[in-house]
This record gives C-alpha cells, structure tokens and sequence, in this order.
C-alpha cells in the first residue's frame, strides 16, 4: 500500500525546501573558512594549540569507549585526566565513522568544524522559518547565528562553536506546545542532551534559557492547568537530567581530589568588558582594522551591525497586531502617556548605556555616575508605575509573552551575564556586582568554569531569532528582495577570507627552547620515533622532554595517537599540582640538578624521550648527558630525538 504521506506536495516542499538550504549553508561555510577545505586532511584551523588538543581527544573518544574512557593517556599516573577539560564524545560520535576508516584526526576534527557552521545555520533556519512562517526571515536568521563576526573570533575553540543544538532544542519545544505532539518535545530532549554534552559551558549558560523558554511557552499558552503538558514536560526534564548528570560525576570527583574552584579573579579576567562588544577579530575584513576599542583574551564580542539593526527591528515586532489594535481604541489621553512612558523609557536606557560605556550624565543640577543607584530607583519607579496602571500592566504583558519580548530578554540576560562577577569598561569597574557574581556564588557549576565571555553565543542565538523576526515584519512584497541584501551584507560584515590556518607561535614561556616546525607531520611523515615507541610495552610511561611548554606538550598528546603510551606530560583545562612542581624542576637540570632527578624519580615514567632539538644552545645534548650520568640507558636514537630507559625508583 502507497504511504499517502510521501506524496503529500506540502510536505514534499518542506523537504525540498530543508535540503536546499542545508546544502546553501554548507557552501556558504566553505567559502566563508577558505582555504580550509582545499587541505582538509592536514591543515588546522587557527592555531597549534587547542585545535590540535582537540583532535587529540576525538582521537581518544574513538579508540577508547568504554571502561576507563575518563582516565586518559596524560599527566600520568592521576585518573580522570579527561575530565580536566571537555570530553567532546557527541562531536567524536559524529565522525567516528571516518575515523574508523581513515585514522586522521585533523580531517576528522575540521570536519566537525564546518559542520559547526554549517548545521548551526541550517537549525536557526529551522527554528526562524518556524517562527515567521518565512523563509526568507529563516536564511538570514541563520546566517546571522552562523556567521556573526563573533564566531570568526572563536575558530581555534571547537566547543565554542558547537552551538547547532540550541535552535533544535527551541524548534522542538515550540512545536510540541503549539501541537501538543510528544514527538517535537521528544526531539527537543534529544537536542538538549546533546547540546549539553558538546560543551559544558552551554550545559550550564543554555539551561537557564531552556527553562526560561518552557515557562514563556506555558504562560503564553495558559497551559499551566494542563496536567499532561506539565507532566510530559517534567518528564522530558527529567530524562535530560539523568543523561546528564553521569557525564557530571567525574568533574565532581575532581574537585574531591583536590581540583578547586575558579577564583573570581580568574573568572573576571575572562569575563567581557563592555567595551568588547565593539572590538572584533582583527582578521574580519570589515570591521577588523576598524573595531579595536579594547582587544584582550575573550573580548572580541562584536556581533555585526546588520544583525543588530535587523534585531531591533524585530524587537519592535511585538506593536504588530493585537497590540497595535489594543492601542488604536485607547482613548487619545492613554496613548499619550504611553508614548511618554516609552519615550522616558529610552532616555533612561540611554543613560544606562552612558554609564555603562564609562561616562558620567551630567543633567540640570543632576551629575548620574552610580550604575547601581540608576537602575534600583528605575527599578522601583517601573514598579510603581505598573502598580498604578493597569494599561502599563497590559502593554509590558503583552511584550513579554511575545516573541520578540521573549529573544530580546534573552539577549539582555546574555549579555549581563557575559560581563562576569563585575561589569567594567575598558577595565574600570562600573558596577561592582553583577547577576553573573549571584551564579557564580549559588549555582553549581558556575564556579568551575573561567569564561563568562562566552555567553556571546546565547546571545547571539537571541540576536539570530530577532533578525528573523525583523525580516519577517517586513511587507511579503519586499521580504525576499530585503532578505537577500540582509544576508549579503551578514556575510560581508564576516568575511575573514583566508582564515587563519597552522598559526604557530615561537613565543615560549620556558628559556632556552628552539622554535617548533610550522606544521604537523602525519601518518608515514610523523616522527620516527613514536614508531619505534609502539614496540614498548602497554605498560610503558614517556615522560617527554622539554616537559610544561603548552606548545610541546600538546604536539607530544597529538602524536601520542600513534601509540597510545602513558604520558607524564600534560595539556588541558586544568592540571594536576604536582605538574607544575615538576615543571619547575626540570628548569633547574643544570644549578640543582639532584633536585631535578628526584622529581623525576617520583614520577612514574619508565622511559624518558629528549628531543635534543627542541632546546637551543646544545641544551639538549645536555640535557641527554645528564639522564645518562644518573643511570639512564639509551635504548634508541631517531636523530635528535633520544630514547632512555630509566632505572627503577
């Protein structure tokens, strides 16, 4: 019997339409991070730092499900050393297929790098047509939350960019309460799961927004009295929790075993000044030689002015229909004291800018300098004002159960948040406490990670639903044609052509070290010498010298693919004490050199690699000479790379 579904003509556009923008947004990524694709299998997207730390994991994550799968190969002998960072299994599930069949790490992770773009794209795409019935206003919403120039700024940081799942999750949610099928909300959970486990940071800035979205939904609905959508709502909840929360357990062991928290210093030093929403990645065509208000580490924020104004073009959406009409019957008395309110209204958010941005507001006989002070006697004039004004009451109802209320609170939630514990313009303080500071101190988590900056992303997922609204607001006559130039000119704002690819930076922290090769070698052109450690026993441990050098440990982990040994070295998130105590140690070979071979003695390693041409100055050499006047015994010599194996403890 023919399934009448598959001849369904609607449904048959909606395919074709889904297909054809999937297979538009992947060719927007791969002009967009060209030349990339030209060398998939051997160039690197950014640097030689967390990319290839990254590979190394996938790497991991392919060859090592499964029973001691959180232990990894670094900074032996301590356990759970994946947890030190992101485990990355979702984006290492997606390409274990290629991996299996090709074993090339680095084609496997830039892979999962287009399709960072390329899916983020597609599920704004998704989610905006949903939401304006346009497909138009859908493209360019997903556009702008795939190509904003903030995204540009974030290509070495894999699990920044795996944002893809967080318009699924909304699509699913909006779908199941609008047509009460447990399919969309199933789908939802799903997308949720996998969100959270793609990145932490976004298990914990996206879950607020998930569960802000779950009660918009339900109030807007009046759904709060429907025993069976709250019951399959908590149940969804409740099933992402648990798939959650085995994933969270071994970051909790760590702390137990002495991992501590992230100091408030730490966690401001990565947090946004406000000034970086106008600093943009310097290789962006556009706006990079042009926004440079105040560059540091996390700070290049700048969303793209398009997608601003489309933004707020969709804020205002909300004046559309019923509420227009509301309005149009007030009496002439009423719309004038609400078009004052509103008008009073902007001028109070001009003035919060002000202060925000650093200045002072200098008013007759009035000087404003107190951030805090403004926005607690705003606080209680709205208040009375809703108090006393049921029209009020209705309007900023009204706003709020809207769409356009509903994405503009998330950016504005995003973006609070992003400053961190304190909110600072161009590094002084403007407020001394934040809403970020209240997570930081209640919500578990919050303290365990370092980047509030990277709240960018929740608000750029905002910011992508607004512009989709904006070009949904526009008359259908011109919507096409505005939402071609609106799109054109994303892309435009984001063109960082070509991307920066196998940046290698020479600048070590460590004296004495000799400049790393400009790029990877691969398969049969890898170093001679982690063949031969291939034949050592499972049981070995290589303790890889120059050892506590970022660059030179994240190379040995890379190569460490092709063996699978036990490593003393060690790159991630975090790091156990005592590394940096032996990292000091081995500073000091040549004025305490006792002191140095003991540290090595408590170590475990079994085997010492000393790659000779790593130090400048014969340093290497030395370095050889003394493992070998303490027992050590050469077993192999690939070159300047020399193999010892040291003496039992």
């Amino acid at each position: 019997m023919i399934d009448e579904r598959r001849l369904d003509p609607q449904g048959r556009r909606r395919a074709i339409r889904s297909g054809g923008a999937l297979l538009f947004f992947l060719t927007v990524t791969i002009v967009m991070t060209w030349p990339l694709t030209a060398g998939l299998s051997r160039d690197i997207p950014g640097d030689f730092g967390d990319p290839l730390f990254t590979s190394w994991v996938l790497s991991w994550d392919a060859t090592h499900l499964g029973r001691g799968w959180w232990s990894a190969n670094i900074f032996a002998p301590h356990p759970l050393t994946l947890a030190y960072s992101e485990h990355f299994l979702p984006q290492a599930l997606e390409v274990l297929p290629v991996y299996a069949l090709t074993g090339n790490p680095i084609l496997c992770y830039n892979l999962l790098f287009l399709s960072t773009f390329a899916l983020s794209g597609f599920g704004m795409f998704l989610l905006g047509t949903e939401l304006t019935g346009s497909s138009a206003a859908g493209l360019v919403g997903g556009l702008a939350f795939a190509f904003a120039p903030y995204r540009i700024a974030n290509i070495p940081h894999l699990h920044v960019l795996s944002a893809a799942w967080m318009p699924l999750v909304l699509l699913g949610l909006h779908r199941h309460y609008a047509t009460q099928r447990t399919a969309p909300l199933a789908g939802a959970a799903v997308a949720w799961v996998v969100q959270n486990l793609s990145c932490g940071y976004y298990f914990l800035f996206f879950t607020p927004v998930v569960i802000l979205y779950v009660v918009w939904e339900i109030t807007r609905r009046s759904l709060w009295s429907n025993a069976r959508t709250l019951v399959l709502t908590a149940v969804a909840i409740g099933i992402v929790l648990a798939a959650t929360v085995p994933f969270l357990l071994p970051y909790v062991e760590l702390r137990r075993l002495g991992f501590s928290a992230r100091s408030l210093a730490e966690t401001q030093r990565f947090s946004a000044d406000v000034y970086a929403y106008f600093t943009a990645d310097p290789n962006v065509w556009l706006w990079g030689p042009i926004l440079q208000a105040w560059p540091k580490s996390e700070g290049l924020l700048f969303p793209g002015l398009t997608i601003v104004v489309l933004a707020a073009t969709g804020a205002y959406r909300w004046k559309e229909g019923t509420a227009e009409s509301a309005e149009s019957a007030e009496s002439r008395s009423s719309r004038w004291f609400l078009r004052s309110l509103r008008f009073l209204l902007f001028v109070t958010s001009a003035v919060i800018v002000a202060l925000l941005l650093g200045f002072s507001v200098r008013l007759p006989g009035i000087k404003i300098t107190s951030l805090s002070r403004v926005l607690l006697v705003n606080a209680v004039a709205l208040a009375a004002v809703m108090t006393a004004s049921n029209r009020v009451r209705e309007a900023a109802k009204r706003w709020l159960l809207s769409r356009a209320g509903l994405f503009s609170g998330i950016v504005l939630f995003a973006v609070v948040m992003s400053f961190g514990p304190e909110i600072r313009a161009k590094g002084r303080t403007v407020a001394s406490h934040s809403l970020y500071a209240m997570f930081f101190e209640v919500a578990p988590g919050f303290d365990g990670v370092r980047v509030p900056a990277r709240y960018a992303t929740i608000g750029t997922l905002g910011l992508a639903a607004l512009a989709a609204l904006g070009v949904g607001a526009i008359d259908r006559r011109r919507r096409d044609a505005a939402g071609l130039a609106a799109g054109a000119l994303i892309l435009l704002e984001a063109i960082a052509v070509p991307i920066p690819l196998n940046q290698n930076s020479t600048q070590y922290s460590q004296p004495g070290l000799a400049p790393l090769p400009s790029s990877i070698a691969l398969g049969s052109t890898a170093p001679e010498v982690y063949r031969f450690v291939t034949t050592l026993p499972a049981s070995a441990v290589l303790l890889e010298l120059p050892l506590g050098e970022p660059a030179f440990d994240i190379r040995y982990m890379f190569y460490s693919t092709r063996h699978w040994r036990k490593l003393v070295n060690g790159y991630s998130g975090g790091a156990p004490q005592d590394y940096g105590a032996l990292t000091e140690s081995l500073k000091d070979v040549e004025s305490r050199p006792d002191r140095a071979w003991e540290t090595i003695r408590q170590t475990t390693a079994t085997h010492a690699i000393v790659h000779e041409a790593s130090y400048a100055d014969g340093g290497g050499r030395r370095l050889s000479d003394w493992l070998s006047s303490r027992g050590a015994h050469e077993v192999a010599a690939f070159g300047s790379d020399k193999v010892f194996a040291l003496p039992s403890p």
